[in-house]
C-alpha cells in the first residue's frame, strides 16, 4: 500500500471502482468559501488528503504552481513512506512521473512542491517559495499518545506561513479526522460551533465538518461498519463525531464547592474548585479574577501569575491525586480536554 494519509484506510480509497467519487470530500466546495485558512475535519477515508493532493497536482500541471505539505514532526515523514506519497492519486495522471525525495516533490522531473515538518520549519527561512499557491497541513489535530503539540504551535505555524507566503495570500488546508474540538488552532482563533452546526466562516477562516450521507451509508453497510455500529469509534469513523469529546466526568459544579485557585493551561484560564462534602474537585471556565493565577511554564508567566513546578505545587498534586481516584469533574468539554492533556503529562 502507498503513502498512508490521515484519511486513508485499507478498505476505502477515493479511486475505488466500487464507490462513486461523489461520495468523497469535494475540495471545490471549500474553495468556494474564499477563505485563507480552511479547517477541514472529516471521517477517516473521506478523501480529504486525496482531494488536496489531486488539486495540488492539477495546479502544477496546468499553471506551474507549487505546493507545501506539512506534518508536525519529521517522524511523520519517513523516507520509506513519503516516497509513495503520490501512489493513491497518480492513477488519475497516468502520463506523468512522480517522485518524492529529500524534502522535494517532483513531477516529470520538475519541482512541484516541498515537504517538511513544522517542528523544523525555521530551517526553511532562507528557501524561496515564489510559485507556491497552496499549503496542506495534514493531521493538524493530534490524538492521545506520546505525541504532543509543539510549544506555542500556532505561532510556529504562522511563522512558517510567513516564510512561505512572503506577504502573498496563499490558502491553507488544515486536514484532520474528528479527534477533538479542543486544539491549539481553534483556541487561538476562538473558533466555536453551535450544536448541529457543520460550517463556520469567521472572517478569513472557515471550519467545515465534512458530511456525506452517501459515504456514511456505504461504510455502515460494510462488515466493518456493522461491527463498530453503536460504538464511540463508530460514531467517529462513520458520523464524524469527535472521538475524544465524550461527556464522561462532565457535570455541573456542586453548590458546596469553594474556589481554590486559577490555573492557566495553554494560555486559557480555568477555575479550580473543591467540594469537601462529596470529596470532589471541579475544573471550570468560571474564574475568580481576584485569585492568584498558577502557571506551569515560563512562556505564560508574568507579574500577575505564580510559576509552579509540575509536581511541586500543592494544588497540582491535589488535582492529580483526585484525578487518579476518579474524583475530578469538569463543567465543560474544553475544561476536560485541556486538563486531561495536563494529567497525561504528569502521570
Amino acid at each position: 500500500m502507498g503513502f498512508v494519509s490521515c484519511d486513508a484506510t485499507t478498505v476505502y480509497m477515493p479511486h475505488s471502482n466500487i464507490m462513486s467519487k461523489s461520495m468523497y470530500y469535494d475540495i471545490n466546495k471549500t474553495l468556494s468559501y474564499n477563505t485563507l485558512f480552511n479547517f477541514v475535519v472529516g471521517p477517516r477515508g473521506a478523501g480529504k488528503t486525496y482531494a488536496a493532493k489531486k488539486r495540488a497536482i492539477s495546479n502544477f500541471l496546468k499553471k506551474g504552481e507549487q505546493f507545501v505539505y506539512l506534518r508536525r514532526y519529521d517522524t511523520e515523514l519517513p523516507s520509506n513512506t513519503i516516497k509513495n506519497f503520490f501512489d493513491d492519486v497518480m492513477q488519475e495522471f497516468p502520463d506523468h512521473e512522480f517522485k518524492s525525495n529529500l524534502g522535494v516533490f517532483r513531477i516529470d522531473g520538475a519541482i512541484a512542491g516541498w515537504y517538511f515538518p513544522l517542528s523544523k520549519a525555521t530551517m526553511m527561512k532562507s528557501t524561496p517559495f515564489p510559485n507556491v499557491s497552496m499549503i496542506i497541513f495534514d493531521e493538524f489535530i493530534i490524538d492521545v499518545g506520546m505525541v504532543h503539540y509543539l510549544p506555542k504551535e500556532v505561532t510556529a505555524f504562522l511563522e512558517c506561513y510567513s516564510t512561505v507566503s512572503r506577504d502573498r495570500d496563499i490558502p491553507v488546508f488544515f486536514l484532520s479526522n474528528a479527534i477533538t474540538f479542543t486544539n491549539p488552532y481553534f483556541l487561538y482563533f476562538d473558533i466555536t460551533l453551535e450544536e448541529g452546526q457543520r460550517l463556520k466562516i469567521k472572517g478569513d477562516i472557515s471550519l467545515e465538518l465534512v458530511e456525506n450521507p452517501a459515504y456514511t451509508d456505504h461504510v455502515k453497510n460494510t462488515r466493518f461498519g456493522k461491527l463498530i455500529a453503536n460504538t464511540e469509534y463508530g460514531k467517529y469513523n462513520m458520523e464524524n463525531k469527535f472521538l475524544r469529546d465524550t461527556d464522561t466526568f462532565i457535570t455541573k459544579m456542586s453548590n458546596n464547592s469553594f474556589y481554590v485557585a486559577t490555573l492557566i493551561m495553554q494560555n486559557q484560564e480555568f477555575g479550580i474548585y473543591r467540594d469537601m462534602k462529596d470529596d470532589l474537585m471541579f475544573i471550570s471556565e468560571k474564574i475568580d479574577p481576584t485569585a492568584k493565577k498558577l502557571v506551569l511554564d515560563t512562556d505564560s508567566h508574568n507579574g500577575d501569575t505564580l510559576l509552579v513546578k509540575m509536581r511541586g505545587s500543592v494544588v497540582i498534586n491535589m488535582l492529580l491525586d483526585y484525578y487518579t481516584k476518579g474524583n475530578v469533574r469538569f463543567e465543560t468539554q474544553k475544561a476536560k480536554n485541556m486538563a486531561i492533556d495536563l494529567f497525561r503529562r504528569l502521570i
